[in-house]
């Protein structure tokens, strides 16, 4: 038996003679007629201000349905005209909805069950607040009991049209019903192919390991169409292609492709995370809104009826999104919708990121791609490259396809109704939106509009039929305007050199400095462009300037950065990458800002080999100069790896902090070690640091750095000092921790260990010497 075979259901309709009803609502419910697929005990009662008796609301829903459906025979499908019922009401009239609630009553009787009623508001977002605010009024949303008789309440979109008018919408909605009554339909959700995407991707562990920003590169969701506005002028130009597709289908779609792994298949899970990962989205600020949107207008819009002569509504975006989420750090995320447009393009694009290193001909960049298409097949595309048959070293694209569909003729809409249709029935709220989503799909939305109406992106035009305005926004594709592509480097040794070869394989145009010749040489063969003095990097970096310096901490960088400040512009930028403490960043960024030049603080962790392939960054200042090098520190972070914290000092603060608590967890370690070391048993180190660092509590990089220390040195670390050294962030830790009244004595303990190891080394000395040599190149002499 079909799970909604036994669910006495009645439909009412509000707007039962509207377009809504003809187009979308009636042929679905014909589609699930003939899928056997309707509950056994069903009606629908359609409610409007038209004078009409059933029959002559049959008549108009069996003509409607000729003209929308073609499987559709009066003859042989007269019984499904017959579950329709009409009431005549008006919308703002309380009686009518308690004329509507004693039909209601007479039906149950005759059925002999408290039915469930689901109350469609298919009618314009004007209405919501007048239906609903009756509709809990005259009861007719109360159910029988909790065991039987729900009642659901399905609103189409727009939900609002801004934020604040959504959030209202809300309040309303949430003070009249429960959030388990309220279904809110956005059809895109019920294609099939965006509801294979969570199978595709969880249901299956061939690709979501490497789902995240570590392999891809940029995702791309575009609904680009050929058809025009045509007779929607007056609906349309009160909304514009944003909100008609952006805000709501292309968010959705991003949701579906980042949102991480529910817990489970239940609704709220799914939903939850759906709502979680739009949260993420990252409002874009006014400055950045020229570099990051565009929008253009069809030429012969403003001619269509409805439409105002001097229109400034868009029917063409691209917008450049990001998500302020570990998982997705510094992928860009292209959004895309647009009408009368020559190349049709309903798709998902997944981009990886080119192999590093590649088995490619010499020269040649690879990349693979995950294509989900909607129109005009359903199907799931791989791009992948193999080796091309013959005697030459060449490599070819190949694909693997997978169709959801053969082709066939589809009536537009039809399916995705009657399945929202059946799950509203069924009481699943999967596919249908949760107030979460809504409000921070326009909390993205928002600032976009407002730009836009203030013309900070000034409204292009192009021809219809072409790909004139997708060629002209294709700018939006690339990095962001201001993205510095050149910086100066002052400080070539194990960290500034690495950051400057990770930076000069990304393509940059890195100018170095160092006291010492001997780093800028090697750095000058990968292509460094060395400066001799200050004069010489500050007069080889175009404005505005930005320099990053990795130096030791002291009085050597306060002299450094004043020398070079009295050589830069106003709005050039200052970033101190070294271990600086916080308290003298605050006060460096104070001098600088009288002077017109930004200064940012970074405290960079995970030693040379983070400085060269990714490191975690901490990053202290003002949100609009983070803003500006925002590209670069992408590009210098592992995925993840980045963080921002408002004011001078912040991220020499976390840092700071941080290399006190490593302090403190690797005395724990090193003690940890020196037990096992000690004992009876005869214990292999390694093997014991190995399967510690496989799924243990105490997994951690130090713990395999640990084991990889064991390896090279054995268990005795013959030849490893255990004097160790330390700096000064762990006494500014402890310092800072008694003038916060803060008790740190595990971080003091570690500290004092360290200075008494001077005269007393140890086996632990050893070990924490080991680790110091592993994660930052120190010496263990």
């Amino acid at each position: 038996m079909k799970p909604t075979a036994n669910i006495p259901t009645i439909l009412v309709v509000f707007g039962a003679t509207g377009d809504l009803m003809a187009r979308k609502i009636v042929p679905s419910l014909f589609h699930l007629y003939q899928h056997n697929e309707l509950p056994t005990m069903f009606m629908v009662i359609g409610v409007s201000r038209q004078r009409l008796s059933d029959q002559e609301f049959r008549n108009q829903v069996s003509e409607n349905l000729a003209k929308h459906h073609h499987g559709y025979k009066l003859q042989t499908d007269s019984k499904f005209i017959k579950l329709f019922h009409y009431h005549r009401g008006i919308f703002e009239s309380l009686a009518d909805y308690r004329g509507l609630n004693k039909k209601l009553n007479e039906i149950d009787g005759q059925w002999r069950v408290c039915s469930n009623k689901l109350f469609y508001l298919a009618v314009p977002p004007m209405y919501y607040r007048t239906i609903s605010t009756h509709l809990a009024k005259s009861g007719l949303t109360k159910p029988c009991s909790p065991e039987e008789g729900w009642t659901r309440v399905l609103v189409e979109k727009p939900f609002g049209k801004d934020l604040k008018t959504a959030e209202d919408l809300d309040r309303l909605l949430g003070k009249l019903f429960k959030e388990i009554q309220i279904y809110r339909i956005d059809h895109y959700l019920a294609k099939e192919m965006l509801q294979g995407i969570m199978n595709f991707r969880f249901s299956n562990n061939l690709l979501e390991p490497s789902w995240n920003a570590n392999a891809i590169e940029k995702i791309e969701i575009s609904l680009l169409e050929k058809i025009g506005v045509e007779q929607r002028g007056a609906f349309y130009d009160g909304i514009g292609a944003l909100k008609d597709v952006g805000q709501n289908h292309l968010l959705q779609m991003l949701a579906l492709i980042t949102m991480d792994h529910p817990l489970n298949i239940d609704p709220v899970a799914i939903r939850n995370n759906r709502a979680e990962i739009l949260r993420k989205l990252v409002p874009l600020a006014r400055e950045a809104m020229a570099a990051n949107t565009f929008r253009a207008q069809y030429q012969g819009y403003q001619g269509i009826k409805g439409v105002a002569a001097d229109s400034q509504t868009e029917t063409y975006f691209r917008v450049k999104a990001h998500l302020d989420s570990p998982r997705w750090q510094g992928v860009p995320i292209i959004l895309e919708g647009g009408k009368r447009i020559k190349n049709v393009r309903k798709e998902i694009v997944v981009t990886f990121k080119h192999p590093t290193p590649c088995l490619c001909p010499a020269g040649q960049h690879f990349r693979n791609r995950v294509i989900f298409t909607l129109e005009p097949t359903e199907t799931i595309k791989i791009q992948f490259w193999a080796k091309k048959p013959g005697f030459e070293s060449k490599i070819e694209e190949r694909e693997f396809n997978f169709f959801l569909y053969e082709k066939q003729l589809k009536v537009q809409y039809v399916e995705e109704y009657s399945k929202l249709l059946l799950d509203a029935f069924a009481g699943d709220q999967t596919l249908f939106i949760s107030t979460e989503e809504v409000q921070a799909m326009w909390r993205f939305i928002d600032p976009i509009i407002g730009a836009w109406d203030a013309n900070l992106v000034a409204l292009k035009h192009y021809q219809p039929d072409t790909n004139q305005a997708v060629d002209e926004a294709s700018f939006i594709d690339g990095e962001a305007k201001s993205k510095p592509e050149e910086l100066g480097i002052i400080g070539l040794g194990k960290m500034g050199g690495n950051i400057a070869l990770q930076l000069l394989a990304k393509g940059y145009r890195v100018v170095g400095f160092n006291r010492s010749p001997e780093p800028t040489a090697v750095l000058a063969k990968e292509g460094m462009i060395v400066a001799k003095s200050l004069d010489e990097i500050v007069g080889e970096l175009s404005k505005p300037r930005v320099v990053w310096l990795m130096v030791p901490a002291g009085k050597q960088i306060d002299n450094l950065i004043y020398q070079l400040a009295s050589k830069l512009n106003r709005g050039d930028i200052i970033i101190d990458g070294g271990n600086s403490y916080y308290g003298d960043s605050a006060i460096r960024a104070k001098a600088l800002a009288k002077k017109g030049i930004n200064f940012v603080d970074i405290g960079v962790s995970g030693g040379p080999n983070g400085a060269r392939y990714g490191a975690s960054l901490m990053v202290g200042g003002s949100a609009k100069v983070f803003e500006k090098i925002l590209p670069i520190l992408n590009d210098v972070s592992v995925p993840g790896g980045l963080a921002f914290f408002e004011g001078a000092g912040a991220g020499h603060f976390v840092k700071m902090v941080h290399n006190g608590i490593e302090y403190g967890m690797m005395q724990a370690i090193a003690e940890g070690f020196a037990i096992l070391k000690k004992t009876l048993y005869k214990l292999d180190l390694t093997k014991v640091a190995r399967v510690y660092n496989h799924g243990s509590v105490i997994e951690s990089r130090l713990v395999g750095w640990l084991a990889d220390a064991l390896t090279l040195h054995g268990n005795n670390f013959n030849g490893v000092t255990g004097v160790v050294a330390h700096t000064g962030e762990g006494l500014w830790t402890e310092e800072t921790a008694k003038k916060l009244g803060v008790k740190a004595k595990v971080i003091e303990e570690a500290l004092k260990f360290r200075k008494q190891s001077a005269k007393n080394p140890s086996y632990t000395g050893k070990i924490l010497s080991a680790l110091r040599e592993q994660f930052g190149g120190h010496s263990v002499k």
